[in-house]
């Protein structure tokens, strides 16, 4: 990756902001594990015929500074990054950080566009509760982020939820919101492509843009050992990319991969697992004509 210029079409950025951890910490370090362990890989991918060096610019914008012990400043912190990035015209590419990141990350592209967005939610953990210990902790991004006001509950797509950490709080939310959940049998029942085919129709009905989150804990936990909260019964990896891959194709706003924890890790295998959901997006994005799309919802640039 280079340094950041005004022709960059993806900025990758760290948001080093673990705070709304509630469980196993260590999600600050993912943007580290993810770096280093990328370098295994080259640009080139030899089932799509992607090299991203020749077809794409890239840079890396470094770390949002996060401070430790206050959310709110923190995710104001973010919200500002990401607007940066989404006002260059550069697509963000975010790697967290716990997954209390994901409202400032949306309200950092929703400040920037009248636009409406929608959102496709790779986990296994609801994330709409309003609080959890009384803080706006990782459990609850998607209920601050669909209170945007061009960002619909309604157009929030949740794919592989499922087990045993699933809070009923959330659950109402969800259920008075009207988002929209594919659980992991939901998914095994309809296949990879008609579960693309669902969430693509929910996500961009009356909206403009669609926002990527990716948790990595909606990996089944024999892959990602790695991750702050692991859940048993969640994806293969190899259809987590395959159903990520048909849904990016589409085109993005932006995408984060959360809750790379590097402490708990076993060879790098969980970074491994996040740097692979970005390059694959790219990968899609490039091979489908899509990447740069996003340049057109830019109608309302942030400067600082």
């Amino acid at each position: 990756m280079g340094l950041w210029t005004s022709d960059s079409k993806g900025a990758v950025a760290g948001s080093r902001s673990a705070g709304g951890a509630t469980y196993r910490p260590g999600a600050r370090f993912g943007p580290q594990g993810v770096r280093r362990i990328s370098a295994l890989y080259t640009p080139y991918n030899y089932e799509t015929g992607v090299d991203l060096r020749e077809q794409m610019t890239l840079c890396d914008a470094g770390d949002v500074f996060a401070i430790p012990g206050n959310l709110e400043k923190s995710f104001d912190q973010i919200s500002k990054g990401v607007s940066h990035i989404f006002s260059s015209g550069a697509l963000p590419l975010i790697v967290g950080g716990d997954h209390s990141i994901g409202y400032p990350c949306v309200r950092g592209i929703a400040e920037c566009t009248s636009k409406r967005i929608g959102i496709i939610h790779f986990d296994r953990h609801l994330d709409t509760q309003a609080k959890d210990m009384d803080e706006g902790m990782h459990p609850t991004p998607w209920y601050w982020a669909t209170n945007l006001p061009n960002v619909s509950a309604k157009n929030l797509v949740q794919l592989g939820i499922g087990g045993w950490q699933v809070p009923r709080a959330g659950v109402e939310v969800a259920r008075d919101r009207e988002t929209n959940i594919l659980t992991i049998d939901d998914i095994e029942k309809l296949g990879l492509e008609k579960t693309a085919e669902i969430a693509l129709e929910l996500a961009w009905k009356d909206t403009d843009a669609v926002y990527i989150s990716f948790d990595v804990d909606s990996i089944d936990c024999g892959f990602v050992p790695g991750t702050g909260w692991p859940e048993p019964g969640g994806f293969p990896p190899r259809e987590a990319l395959r159903i990520l891959g048909l849904v990016a194709a589409e085109g993005i706003c932006g995408l984060e991969v959360v809750e790379v924890s590097p402490p708990y890790d076993t060879s790098d295998i969980t970074s491994l697992v996040g740097t692979r959901i970005i390059v694959d997006t790219l990968g899609s994005l490039v091979a489908h004509g899509k990447l740069g799309a996003h340049r057109a919802l830019i109608d309302k640039p942030v400067k600082f």
